[in-house]
C-alpha cells in the first residue's frame, strides 16, 4: 500500500474512439507526423476549458468517423474546415493575447492538420 494508508487508484485504460482506430489504420509515413500531432491536438481541445474549442474538436472527430465511412464526402470535409476557420478565425482573434497561440493551436491548426490527414483516410 502506498503512503498514508490510502490505496493507489489505476487510471481506467481509454477504449480507442472509431477516429482513433480509423487513424491508426493510415500506414503513408509522410503523414505519420501529422496524425500524430493532429491526435495529440485533438486530444487537448476536448479537454479544454472553452466549450467552443471542446465542440469544434468533438464534431470534427465526428466529421472525420463519417468521411472513413463514406457518409460524407471530401468536398463536404472541405467545406465544414473552411467554414469552422472562417468562425474560428473570429474567436481566436477576440482571445486575449496571451491565450490567442494556445486558441489557435486547438482551433485552427486542428483543422490545417485534420485537412491533411483525412486524404490518407479516404
Amino acid at each position: 500500500m502506498p503512503l498514508g494508508g490510502k490505496k493507489k487508484h489505476k487510471k481506467p485504460s481509454r477504449k480507442k474512439s472509431e477516429l482513433d482506430s480509423a487513424l491508426d489504420q493510415i500506414s503513408d509515413e509522410s503523414v505519420a507526423a501529422a496524425k500524430d500531432e493532429f491526435q495529440d491536438l485533438l486530444a487537448q481541445a476536448k479537454g479544454d476549458t472553452s466549450e467552443l474549442i471542446r465542440q469544434n474538436a468533438e464534431e470534427l472527430d465526428r466529421r472525420l468517423v463519417l468521411l472513413k465511412k463514406r457518409k460524407i464526402d471530401k468536398e463536404d470535409f472541405d467545406f465544414f474546415i473552411e467554414n469552422q476557420k472562417r468562425d474560428l478565425r473570429v474567436f481566436v482573434d477576440s482571445q486575449p493575447t496571451k491565450q490567442q497561440e494556445r486558441a489557435e493551436k486547438l482551433t485552427l491548426r486542428v483543422l490545417e492538420i485534420a485537412a491533411k490527414v483525412a486524404i490518407a483516410l479516404i
